[in-house]
């Protein structure tokens, strides 16, 4: 299954924000959005951006996961 993800490179934190069944991608964790975006403490910064992406659930643990993301959310 293929997932999207925004990531905070800074606090490798993620959020998973669509699951894609199908040939139609579904929106999820849409109610924590908001509370994702409010507490990136970086986000004033002129450099500040997340990086976003589409991984199958295999891709994703072994870029993100297995190297040393710290903190897993609502995957």
């Amino acid at each position: 299954m293929n997932r999207r993800y925004l990531v905070d490179t800074t606090t490798r934190e993620y959020l998973c924000v669509a699951l894609q069944k199908g040939q139609v991608w579904e929106p999820t964790n849409q109610d924590s959005l908001s509370g994702f975006m409010d507490t990136r403490t970086n986000k004033k910064e002129d450099d500040f951006e997340l990086l976003t992406g589409e991984y199958n659930d295999n891709a994703f643990f072994e870029k993100w996961i297995r190297n040393s993301t710290n903190f897993l959310f609502r995957y």
